[in-house]
């Protein structure tokens, strides 16, 4: 290892950590450490680009124009009959309509004899021939001619001029058609005027741009259908991409806020509308002086509205995405407020009502109510039906409440039995309790946690005193084993002092007792644990007392005890684990055996009270019994309390404990000398 540090010293190698890399973990050749591979670049989708969003918009208005554009020209086309007129015809009509707009100037003109005014006038429009002829002789003939009509159109009509007309009234010029009454009119009233227009129009006037629409009209009026809905989806998906790409900006990733959205959502909002209305109110004064300034001011209006429109989607769209949407508008924030001013009034009172005895409660409670009943019958005074109203929702507002309130006692009483009969897992519902109410729910919640923490604490305690006791015992019985083997070997030996048999006797007869001590310490702790195999079977329970009474009749009689046992003649089958219940019974009549009173009779009886086998054992106890019955079944609890017997006090402890196992009944009486135990199985019918 030294070696291979000097050669890599030698090698001017200036990195310690490489130093160390290549000591430790290279023999003949070197190898650089592995370097660590930097992150990729998260790759951002075409949402994040600036180029796309910009061609997207600018695209979306486009075809948003052409849209428009194609459904004004369906309807325009419809409303003059394109589809059934030709062309020829409907070009024949607005040249007419051209010309008719005209004839009323030229003919007021040709009456003041403004002739030049009317000559200057055709020179700047498309009429090319004009003629005015005038049955009063003081006016000679007009006629002008800038180029010849040739294929174009010639219209001829006749006017009068008219004091007091008939249906208008008033004086003035009025078209009569040329299928006039001469009666009607006076000759030096009456003017004939024909106008000519040739078909090929030089000037850019209403003319021009009217036959220039006739033209897009009737090559595009079978396409302007297509046009349309393609024009109307390519806007749809740029519109689309436009919301899916609001608030993404290149090189970030995820969604991020503009200063749009910063501001309340109602003041964008208010600015769309509020300038689109304005636009169109301005648009409206347009169309009263000029056709053609109305209609460019019209297309304006309708991009720049378009415009606000789209930025106003991207803005809610970004809003949506952050979940901005609701909590960034001025109606938000007043009701935010509304809701904290009431949230901190009601934290007042509140904390005011909870500082209040329960009976100042109740008072302030009752002082409420009757301020209300003063106010209402104050305020209907001589309104019997008013007041007979107020009074009756008043009762029904009493009795919810009552109903309310008697409710949630029964709700309170239903949870203290409940962890009054031991349910610790059972919870009561605060969640509609107010005030006190709630506070003793919550003391209920808070003594059930308390009395599970007590049950946890209780049963982790016996979990060790038992492992304790096991672990300890398991410990004890590897020498003891050793002592009772030797002193049986010492008490076998040849030897000529008698006094260490003796010895050695009282040493086994010791070592064997504590045996049995440990034996019956680690079943007692089993059992209480449930830590025990239960194997339930159909058993006669007579079968059971007639082997107590063959086990034990002898050595009860040479204790000096009578045994006595009755059982019913009929059969009676009980579920328990036979061997477990013979060590219930052996515990037992051993226990009546040592404590039992010399001279006196041991009774075990076997009966069957309703459902129930019921098993009894009585005797006289030997020694007063001073202690409590339910003491006797605890461990290490002897009725001796001199302890001067070679009873343990876990008999009665293991037995209850497998009774209970095989679900059974252990109950142990004492009256006065009178010692008693009933066992008890249910019957299998």
């Amino acid at each position: 290892m030294e070696e291979k540090k000097n050669e890599l010293v030698s090698e001017n190698i200036k990195d310690e950590s490489e130093f160390e890399y290549r000591a430790v973990h290279s023999e003949h050749t070197y190898r650089k450490p592995p370097k660590e591979k930097k992150a990729k670049k998260q790759r951002l989708g075409i949402t994040h680009s600036s180029a796309a969003k910009t061609m997207a918009f600018i695209l979306c208005i486009l075809m948003l124009c052409v849209t428009a554009l194609s459904v004004a020209g369906v309807v325009l086309m419809f409303e003059a009959e394109v589809y059934l007129t030709t062309e020829d015809d409907f070009k024949k009509q607005i040249f007419e309509e051209y010309a008719d707009s005209r004839e009323y100037s030229i003919i007021t003109w040709y009456n003041a004899g403004s002739n030049e005014r009317i000559e200057n006038y055709l020179k700047s429009g498309n009429i090319d021939y004009v003629k005015i002829e005038s049955g009063n002789p003081d006016y000679e003939p007009f006629e002008y001619e800038k180029k010849p009509v040739g294929d174009g159109y010639m219209f001829t009509s006749t006017w009068a001029k008219i004091d007091n007309h008939p249906i208008f009234g008033g004086n003035g010029l009025y078209e009569i058609g040329n299928n006039y009454d001469p009666e009607e009119y006076a000759p030096e009233s009456v003017y004939t005027i024909s106008i000519g227009i040739s078909k090929d129009l030089e000037i850019s006037d209403l003319l021009y741009w009217a036959i220039f629409l006739v033209n897009i009209l009737y090559a595009l009026r079978f396409w302007i259908y297509a046009i349309a809905l393609g024009s109307l989806i390519i806007a749809i998906l740029c519109f689309v991409f436009l919301m899916c790409s609001a608030g993404r900006r290149r090189g970030m990733p995820g969604v991020r806020a503009s200063f749009l959205t910063k501001i309340p959502f109602e003041i964008p909002t208010a600015a769309v509308f509020f300038f689109s209305f304005l636009g169109l109110a301005c648009i409206e004064d347009l169309s009263y002086h000029n056709d053609i300034a109305f209609a460019i001011g019209l297309i304006v209006w309708a991009i720049l509205t378009v415009i606000m429109l789209i930025f106003w989607c991207m803005s809610l769209a970004i809003r949506i995405k952050l979940g901005t949407l609701l909590k960034n508008t001025i109606v938000f924030y007043i009701l935010h407020f509304i809701w904290r001013v009431l949230c901190f009034c009601g934290r007042g009172i509140r904390t005011i009502v909870h500082s209040l005895p329960m009976i100042w409660k109740a008072l302030v409670l009752i002082g409420g109510v009757a301020v209300i009943e003063f106010i209402v019958i104050a305020m209907s005074a001589g309104e019997t039906d008013n007041l007979l109203i107020c009074w009756l929702l008043g009762q029904i507002i009493a009795t919810l409440f009552i109903i309310y309130f008697v409710l949630m006692l029964i709700r309170l009483k239903k949870g203290a039995r409940e962890i009054a009969e031991g349910k610790l897992d059972y919870k009561v519902d605060t969640k509609y309790l107010i005030l006190d109410l709630k506070d003793h729910g919550e003391d209920l919640n808070r003594i059930r946690d308390g009395m599970n923490i007590a049950v946890d604490e209780r049963l982790k305690s016996e979990r060790m005193k038992t492992e304790l006791i096991t672990n300890v015992s398991h410990d004890i019985k590897t020498p003891l084993t050793s002592i009772i083997n030797y002193s049986d070997l010492i008490s076998r030996e040849e030897c000529e002092n008698e006094n260490i048999k003796e010895y050695a006797g009282i040493l086994h007869n010791q070592s064997e007792r504590m045996k049995r001590l440990l034996d019956d310490l680690v079943e007692a702790s089993k059992a209480s644990s449930g830590n025990i195999d239960i194997m339930l079977a159909e058993c006669d329970a007579r079968v059971l007392i007639s082997q107590v009474s063959g086990e034990y009749c002898q050595r009860l009689a040479d204790a000096g005890l009578e045994l006595v046992c009755t059982s019913p003649e009929d059969e009676i089958r009980i579920m328990a684990d036979g061997r477990r219940l013979w060590r219930v019974f052996d515990n037992l009549m051993n226990n009546a055996r040592k404590y039992a009173l010399s001279g006196t009779r041991v009774y075990v009886s076997l009966e069957a009270e309703g459902e129930k086998a019921v098993f009894r054992f009585r005797n006289i106890s030997r020694e007063a019994l001073s202690i409590n019955s339910d003491e006797l079944s605890e461990r290490f609890v002897r009725g001796d309390e001199s302890r001067n017997t070679e009873g343990n006090g876990l008999g009665l402890s293991i037995a209850k404990s497998l009774t209970e196992l095989q679900g059974g009944a252990f109950d142990i009486t004492v009256d006065g000398d009178l010692f008693k135990v009933t066992v008890s199985f249910p019957i299998i019918k």
